[in-house]
């Protein structure tokens, strides 16, 4: 029950994640106009990269040897803080030269600039990172996502006020100021430690682990924006800008699966590491896996499907100005569900201690990407940029299945896939037969919410253990 309690307050910091960046979107959307929220867009997908090249690969490897042993959190915490210093200097300095390069290839001699800001972002972030790889370590899910929570509130505010004096260098700008308010807090709120072992811990442990682990999540992340990246290379001008503001407005809803189940990973992966450190720990690391694929299933399906259905109509009400990228968005959503699965799959090797596995994995599926992107897009558009995202998300997803299954003998039980995907083909299909518009979007989502949940009943997908839990999460039981 800590696990599930943990996941949903991390959850509930990935909702906020994902409102602050509807908000952003929104405003950007409205005060950039379609042109120049394409350039926004670009900019945002740069930061993620960064994000997650320095944070994702040390975060984990603190998180990992903490909940190992926790007497080593003082020593790893200095150990991760020294490694971010040097590599985010280092990187923000390869940033600064590389921007004349980028600029070029993306067709805009006006972004060097702007590039070359974002690279501030590399040392601020890596700090970050690691104070939270403590929390998340020590299993204070709670105080992580209050973190999180508190940065996503500091984005909006600080981007809101700086994007109406300075665009988009406010926008980028506002990112900055947002993640130092977050770092210092998270600092505040990470413990220093007790029962320190006073032993050194070796910095290359955590190098050797953090390589594998970095260059996996930025190929994930990668997968998820280099179709982007190749519309704003591949379609020439005077379109470029236009196809890049339409696709931007398709992956902000695209990403919405991701982002749920990105809170599934955050706990998933300290338990599956303690559970397979210890001996005899493996069947149970199996059951959790189940656990947690089939939630995931249960949870994300049905909002792609509901997505996916009215995906014209939802670009249309939320991004009036820009209006397009509607019938890339429904074959977009079912492959970023597919590459978030892909990520929880490769997130259970990893704690398992097979982070090149995943790295492999990934990188197949990015190979594969990059080929469609480069054959679809110039014949089919950012239609085609979207198929090429689900079709390499569905075989990494698939190769990820079967390495789960030969490791752990673990899967979704076949009938609860069954039945939950009936279940969600039923709600697509209800969802496009109605074909909600503006506000009558919100009550149909809840009405074929309550219909998806009936089917399951229907189904008896769903038994008292699924309502023990929520009660558990939502009513906290006396001790």
């Amino acid at each position: 029950m800590k696990m599930a309690r943990g996941t949903l307050y991390l959850m509930i910091a990935e909702v906020m994640f994902v409102l602050s960046g509807w908000a952003i979107h929104i405003v950007a959307g409205r005060i950039l106009g379609k042109n120049f929220y394409g350039v926004f867009v670009l900019l945002l997908t740069l930061l993620t990269q960064y994000r997650i090249f320095l944070a994702s690969g040390v975060h984990r490897a603190v998180a990992k040897y903490i909940s190992e042993d926790p007497r080593f959190a003082p020593a790893v915490r200095r150990q991760a803080l020294r490694l971010q210093f040097i590599a985010g200097w280092a990187l923000c300095g390869l940033v600064w030269v590389i921007a004349p390069s980028l600029a070029r290839l993306w067709q805009n001699a006006e972004l060097v600039g702007y590039i070359r800001l974002t690279g501030f972002f590399f040392p601020i972030f890596g700090l970050y990172s690691v104070y939270r790889g403590v929390l998340n370590g020590m299993k204070l899910f709670g105080r992580e996502a209050l973190v999180s929570i508190v940065y996503s509130l500091l984005k909006v505010l600080f981007l809101f006020v700086l994007i109406h004096y300075y665009g988009i260098a406010g926008a980028v700008t506002g990112y900055l100021v947002a993640i130092v308010g977050g770092m210092f807090l998270a600092r505040f709120l990470a413990p220093s430690g007790s029962g320190e072992t006073g032993a050194p811990f070796p910095i290359m442990r955590i190098v050797r682990f953090a390589v594998p682990v970095m260059l996996f999540s930025f190929i994930i992340s990668l997968i998820q924006n280099i179709d982007l990246y190749f519309i704003r290379a591949l379609i020439p001008p005077p379109g470029t800008d236009s196809a890049n503001s339409y696709y931007g407005c398709a992956q902000q809803f695209s990403k919405i699966p991701y982002m749920i189940l990105f809170a599934l990973s955050m706990t998933l992966f300290p338990n599956i590491s303690s559970l397979t450190a210890r001996p005899g720990g493996k069947q149970k690391a199996a059951q959790t896996i189940r656990k947690s694929l089939r939630a995931g299933l249960l949870l994300v399906l049905p909002v792609s499907c509901l997505i996916g259905g009215a995906s014209s109509n939802l670009i249309e009400w939320v991004f009036p100005t820009i209006n397009g990228g509607g019938d890339a968005l429904r074959v977009l959503i079912f492959g970023q569900t597919l590459l978030s699965f892909l990520f929880i799959l490769t997130t259970i090797l990893t704690a398992a201690g097979r982070p090149w596995l995943s790295f492999s994995l990934v990188g197949v599926t990015l190979g594969i990407d990059v080929i469609l992107n480069y054959l679809l897009i110039p014949a089919y558009g950012i239609t085609g940029a979207a198929a090429a995202t689900t079709i390499s998300s569905a075989v990494g997803a698939i190769a990820a299945a079967g390495a789960v299954r030969r490791n752990f003998r673990a899967l979704v039980v076949p009938s609860s896939a069954v039945k939950i995907t009936i279940a969600s083909a039923i709600v697509f299909w209800l969802t496009l037969l109605i074909n909600p518009a503006r506000w009558m979007i919100p009550p149909v989502f809840l009405l074929l919410w309550a219909i998806y949940i009936l089917l399951l009943l229907v189904f008896r997908e769903i038994d008292k253990n699924d309502w023990q839990m929520l009660k558990s999460l939502i009513i906290k039981k006396a001790s």
